[in-house]
């Protein structure tokens, strides 16, 4: 199912994003900012407010070292999504495109609420090879994502988020 936002529900939704909009610049800021920006405590704990990370200080320890790894190898969301999957012995789709779209702005990020409004769903926890499975969720996301901003409401969505104000 294709993404259907039309000018007004842009024109309604962007202003009740300001909040969000303003966090997220700021950790983007950070990353682009290049150094240790994972280890940053203030970095971590805005972060972690942002994406609703609940998880306990080992399960941090793995995540921020894997951003690290990601931002200095380059990796792919399949190799965010396997290396997260073994230190935690977890499919983390969700926490695995957070992490990937920080170092990559363009990339989605998989989200219940956003699968939901395009016709997706996460397979099982007991689908074989189900990290190859998420990973064919996150390009078929992606691949609507790029389709849309392509189009006139797209573009427009594009232009009236770069009007907001930071």
């Amino acid at each position: 199912m294709p993404i259907v936002l039309s000018r007004h529900d842009i024109d309604q939704s962007l202003p009740k994003t300001a909040k969000g909009l303003s966090q997220y610049l700021w950790l983007q800021e950070q990353v682009a900012n290049g150094g240790k920006f994972h280890e940053a405590i203030e970095f971590r704990r805005r972060y972690n407010h942002f994406y609703r990370v609940r998880r306990g200080a080992d399960w941090q320890k793995e995540y921020y070292a894997l951003m690290a790894q990601a931002k200095e190898r380059g990796l792919t969301f399949e190799g965010v999504l396997s290396a997260l999957h073994q230190a935690t012995s977890r499919v983390e789709a969700s926490f695995a495109s957070k992490l990937y779209a920080t170092i990559n702005p363009s990339a989605p990020v998989i989200d219940s609420v956003v699968l939901e409004h395009v016709g997706l769903k996460l397979p099982s926890a007991t689908t074989k090879d189900r990290v190859a499975a998420v990973c064919l969720i996150h390009n078929e996301l992606a691949a609507q994502f790029r389709d849309y901003l392509q189009t006139d409401t797209g573009m427009y969505l594009v232009d009236k988020f770069k009007e907001m104000p930071d």
